[in-house]
């Protein structure tokens, strides 16, 4: 660990008796408490605090206790404190050195940082941070992987900064340090099925574990809406991370949300007494987190997050008598046949990265590696065949697609042969975005993808150099106006007279607790919104 780290003790911990969450985690497991977590994504710290206690204190007076909380900060958080003025800024806080303390010392709930710390060229800065101030389980090591960042480095500064961190984790670790990595938003979730979803997590704790002696905590479930999905990897955890397995937490389905509350209930029922029954089968301390049921609205509130957390604790009543519902016998051995081929699968990706003159003994070399690598090329290559029935298991991000494709497909009118389209997610997320190549493609159109740290301006730049009839944004952050004036004034500039596009989640941070809805603004300078993505092929003019 860096000379002059500290570990300190967070304000919840010390109001319970323990040094860590890590402790708290296995008490947890010890009395057959199920944790819970709660994301607060307001847009600065004293709003999150008056929100958070808000909730804490509703809750308490049923009887209940919000375990741990999610910080959701500004990406400018991923860069070094002397660079983050250089990107624009978007939903969440960006913490000062007294706002740092302060997320320590409050005694509401515990502490959880996960995106925009480790895995970024921030990472050595807001490990320290964190764990001085008593943040003792610190992610997200999956958008190691898979995010990239405005002015964030480039591989080698940012895998530098990573296993820095990593070290400092490991060095941690008696003192109740965890690497949270939330699986779904790294490679896992891009591969044909949930058995290499396991064999990517195998990946992953022997590198961290095995490799540099860290304890890793994986996350789960929030692009996972299939019951027996979720079912097997909360109970293969345990088995891949014996004999010390803890979890940071396990996210709600926010795939299945729609704007109908009656079906989010639905959904919210469904996900849940699944995860809570397989935390008392086989109990890991991962936090059970609700997702509020107007996620798939506007940024949730407060009253949001209560009420889903309300239900929660009602559905668990349910869990706790309802547990000869499930076949438990044959779900643990298929766990256990996925967990046997997971490490199988571990073992050969690193064969592969060894044929290609990696050096697989040095931690730093293997993740730099994995981080220039297309992770469908090393699935291709390791080639191993799943266990039966884990195969036909098939993550959301390719189920999407297939269902997508087939949905678009069955309109033979919509063809996009020869034209020459410009993609590009101004955010972190890309899931759809990857999708939406793939249909575009399949439906004939030449598509030139952005890198993710692509800046509004040049969207346009690349459209005019590429002779691109078409341009396509998708941005989530709070920053839709922003951005789409940028692109605005790009166009009349280079005078670009493509269609342009925007979808994703339009609204602006204004100020406020939560960002705003911007939708008519974007609109009136001349840029199409979209609302349902598979209704987008059929709104692009084909080449005449």
């Amino acid at each position: 660990m860096a000379v002059g780290t500290e570990i300190g003790v967070s304000g919840f911990c010390r109001s319970v008796g323990l040094a860590s969450e890590y402790d708290y985690k296995r008490r947890c497991v010890a009395t057959g408490k199920i944790m819970y977590h709660a994301h607060i994504g307001l847009n600065t710290w004293d709003a999150t605090l008056r929100a958070l206690a808000h909730v804490v204190g509703e809750l308490a007076a049923s009887g209940h206790v919000l375990d741990r909380f999610g910080l959701c900060l500004d990406r400018a958080m991923s860069l070094p404190e002397a660079r983050r003025d250089s990107i624009p800024r978007e939903t969440g806080p960006v913490l000062s050195s007294d706002e740092w303390r302060a997320v320590g010392e409050q005694s509401l709930s515990q502490p959880h940082l996960g995106d925009f710390m480790i895995g970024t060229a921030a990472s050595e800065e807001n490990c320290r941070h964190a764990l001085a101030h008593g943040v003792t389980t610190v992610g997200n090591l999956g958008q190691f992987f898979t995010f990239d960042i405005p002015g964030g480095g480039d591989d080698v500064e940012v895998t530098t900064a990573t296993v820095g961190a990593l070290q400092q984790m490991a060095a941690a670790r008696d003192r109740g340090a965890v690497v949270h990595s939330y699986l779904d938003d790294g490679p896992a979730m891009q591969l044909k099925h949930y058995a290499n979803y396991l064999g990517w997590a195998a990946l992953e704790s022997h590198i961290i574990e095995g490799m540099l002696g860290a304890r890793l905590g994986h996350c789960f479930g929030g692009l996972v809406p299939q019951p027996a999905a979720r079912a097997l990897i909360a109970l293969a955890m345990p088995q891949l991370h014996e004999p010390d397995a803890v979890g940071s937490m396990i996210y709600g389905n926010t795939v299945d949300y729609t704007k109908d509350r009656v079906h989010n209930e639905a959904v919210l029922s469904s996900y849940l007494l699944v995860d809570i029954a397989t935390q008392l089968r086989r109990p890991t301390g991962h936090a059970i987190n609700p997702v509020p049921l107007t996620e798939n609205l506007r940024i949730p509130d407060a009253t949001d997050i209560l009420e889903v957390h309300q239900l929660g604790r009602e559905i668990e009543r349910e869990a706790r008598r309802s547990a000869d519902l499930f076949a438990w016998e044959r779900l643990e051995a298929q766990a256990y046949e996925g967990v046997r081929y997971a490490h199988e699968w571990a073992r050969r990706a690193l064969g592969v990265l060894e044929e290609d003159g990696v050096d697989v003994r040095r931690a730093y070399d293997v993740l730099l590696a994995l981080r220039r690598m297309d992770v469908r090329t090393l699935e291709a290559r390791i080639d191993l065949r799943p266990p039966k029935g884990l195969g036909d298991l098939e993550p959301w991000k390719a189920q999407t697609s297939r269902s997508m494709l087939a949905t678009i497909m069955r309109d033979t009118s919509v063809r996009l042969d020869g034209v020459r389209i410009v993609v590009a997610s101004l955010d972190v997320h890309d899931l759809i975005r990857d999708v939406l190549v793939k249909v575009l493609m399949s439906l004939g159109a030449e598509v030139i993808l952005l890198p993710g740290d692509s800046h509004p301006a040049a969207v346009i730049a690349a459209a005019e150099a590429e002779n691109a009839d078409t341009v396509i944004v998708s941005t989530y952050n709070g920053g839709a106006l922003r951005q789409a004036r940028a692109i605005a004034d790009a166009v009349h500039e280079r005078d670009y007279d493509g269609q342009i596009f925007m979808g994703g989640v339009l609204n602006e941070e204004t100020g406020g607790e939560v960002p705003v809805d911007v939708s008519e603004q974007v609109r009136a300078l001349g840029i199409r919104t979209v609302d349902d993505i598979a209704g987008l092929p059929g709104l692009i003019q084909p080449v005449s």
